[in-house]
């Protein structure tokens, strides 16, 4: 693992590389109680899941 540091979404625990995102999810999460397609696609977790299925093909 990278020593980058990354932002964590208190409401859902996804994690982000900048804390401008990470504060956006924390938001729609707190208003909606549930997560955006559209921000969580930007998490690391979704860049890792890419990463593994294109190695994976």
């Amino acid at each position: 693992m990278t020593d980058k540091k990354v932002y964590q979404c208190p409401e859902c625990g996804l994690h982000y590389e900048d804390g401008k995102t990470a504060n956006k999810c924390e938001a729609w999460c707190s208003k909606y109680k549930s997560c955006n397609l559209e921000i969580i696609k930007d998490s690391v977790e979704s860049s890792q899941q890419k990463t593994e299925s294109k190695g994976s093909a």
